[in-house]
């Protein structure tokens, strides 16, 4: 449709008018959680050495999922922090590089750290616990004759 606007100055102005097939949904909230929008998976290389050493994954609406690292710049991935609505709730670190997850960490609902348990002798087994209140150690325990219970503490 093609419409011919005189305006004050007597200056003749056209506008092109194109009729579709256009509906408005006012006040309506567009479905984020439709089959169209997809997870998203972003890969970074956080020290421009052109290699991949984060890879963070996201859910259809946009919340994160997990990251999984290379913090040692080995390229090999050694950390896992996975995520629940958009906070951490647990990690997983490979402190030695050998493949294996040394370090377990939990977190509470809100995203803060509660307690970790590692292998810091590499032989499979657990040996270390710390715990934490309000995000800070508040004590930790270490088992240093391998039986598989502490036997030194330490409070803070």
């Amino acid at each position: 449709m093609l419409v011919k606007i005189i305006n004050i100055w007597g200056l003749s102005l056209f506008f092109i008018f194109l009729l579709s097939d256009v509906s408005w949904s006012w006040g309506q909230k567009k479905d984020i959680d439709s089959k169209n929008v997809k997870p998203k998976t972003v890969q970074v290389d956080k020290d421009y050495d052109g290699r991949i050493d984060r890879i963070e994954k996201y859910d259809s609406r946009g919340a994160i999922i997990s990251i999984e690292a290379d913090t040692t710049g080995d390229g090999k991935i050694n950390e896992w922090v996975y995520y629940e609505d958009g906070l951490p709730r647990k990690a997983e670190k490979d402190i030695d590089g050998d493949g294996k997850t040394d370090t377990n960490i939990v977190y509470d609902k809100n995203g803060v750290i509660v307690s970790s348990e590692s292998d810091t002798t590499d032989d499979g087994k657990i040996d270390e616990w710390v715990y934490y209140e309000d995000g800070k150690i508040s004590r930790a325990e270490k088992d240093t004759n391998g039986d598989g219970k502490a036997d030194t503490w330490l409070e803070y």
